[in-house]
């Protein structure tokens, strides 16, 4: 059974001793991600909704890199912090990932890295 790891050119570079998905034959796990533009580094500016479609189109170009798209997403977790956020998650995650959604768990968290305001991780099942 095949397993490797793949960082992406196209996704931001990772701050910690992780790549961007670690695949195990036709499954994969997406690292955490945030809204930070992949040429910069830095969070793309105007908060939470900005900030969420950054972090879903870092899940996009990380999901090309091996050939996969949203569609393959099973499952999801979304953290974020303001639970003021959670109807612009909800429409945001509704406009961004195409029907059958993947299972997902969201919940309110006190703090994200670098003061980030959301960040989605997501399992993904690859074509054989």
């Amino acid at each position: 059974m095949s397993e490797h790891a793949v960082t992406s050119r196209d996704a931001p570079e990772p701050r910690g001793p992780y790549p961007h998905i670690r695949i195990h034959g036709d499954s994969a796990w997406i690292t955490g991600q945030i809204g930070r533009d992949p040429a910069t580094g830095d969070f793309v500016e105007g908060g939470f909704e900005p900030e969420f479609h950054q972090a879903i189109t870092n899940l996009e170009n990380i999901l090309a890199e091996v050939g996969a798209t949203l569609a393959n997403v099973v499952h999801t977790n979304v953290q974020f912090v303001n639970e003021d956020d959670l109807d612009s998650m909800n429409r945001i995650y509704g406009e961004r990932f195409p029907v059958p959604y993947p299972a997902r768990i969201s919940y309110g968290v006190a703090f994200l890295w670098k003061g980030a305001q959301v960040q989605i991780d997501a399992e993904v099942r690859l074509a054989s």
